[in-house]
């Protein structure tokens, strides 16, 4: 899945630096700040099962390769995490073990590596890029340090290898090298049941800002 995500980003861009000058294409390193938006799911919350979900609004980071061709086309990868920690306790946490009011410390990163596409629009110093692809998690949840694993369930609930996301930037130029860049990002992520037994929901919103040094 890694390797597959990783083939494609390499082949994209090793395509690029030959005729880079000639075509004006432009390749580019960013590293953003972030804030993570993740609605908590209530499904489970309540009673001796489970106190509160994990979630809200989190710090993080992102860095990426991208590569904007002279017609429009974006080709990006990128890697964007967040933390989440949270105090939980109730059954759900500790395994149906009568045990509610034991708190443990869950944590949540969702830490995700992507490959992206999709074209851009550019005005005077100003550019707009939209872009869609797929991501690929590479952390689980954990309790108390320990990962919280898909459970039983996951072959019958179909869960996702792979997550659907998509964004948008908006590049300003600073200078002939230089630009700032303001993104959001959406992520779909597919929860097994035993993970969704924590509060955590599908939906991962992401809004950031940083620098883009463009490398030609």
């Amino acid at each position: 899945m890694l390797r597959l995500l990783g083939f494609v980003l390499i082949a994209g861009v090793a395509a690029v630096p030959v005729e880079s000058q000639a075509q004006g294409v432009d390749v580019g390193i960013a590293g953003r700040a972030l804030l993570s938006i993740q609605p908590v799911d209530d499904t489970f919350v309540g009673g001796p099962y489970l106190n509160e979900g994990i979630g809200g609004i989190a710090p993080g980071f992102s860095a990426g390769i991208e590569v904007v061709f002279s017609n429009g086309f974006v080709l990006s990868g990128e890697y964007t995490t967040a933390r989440f920690e949270r105090e939980q306790h109730g059954r759900l946490v500790s395994g149906g073990v009568r045990t509610e009011a034991v708190p443990h410390t869950t944590r949540l990163r969702d830490s995700l590596i992507s490959a992206l596409a999709g074209y851009s629009t550019a005005r005077g110093a100003l550019r707009a890029q939209f872009l869609v692809g797929v991501s690929a998690r590479l952390d689980r949840p954990t309790i108390d340090g320990v990962p919280r694993d898909d459970g039983p369930d996951t072959a019958a609930n179909s869960v996702l290898p792979l997550v659907v996301s998509g964004g948008v930037d908006v590049v300003r130029w600073v200078g002939t090298r230089a630009a700032l860049v303001l993104g959001a990002r959406y992520f779909v992520i597919d929860r097994s049941e035993n993970v969704q037994f924590l509060g955590i929901g599908p939906h991962v919103f992401r809004v950031s800002a940083g620098l883009r040094v463009r490398l030609n």
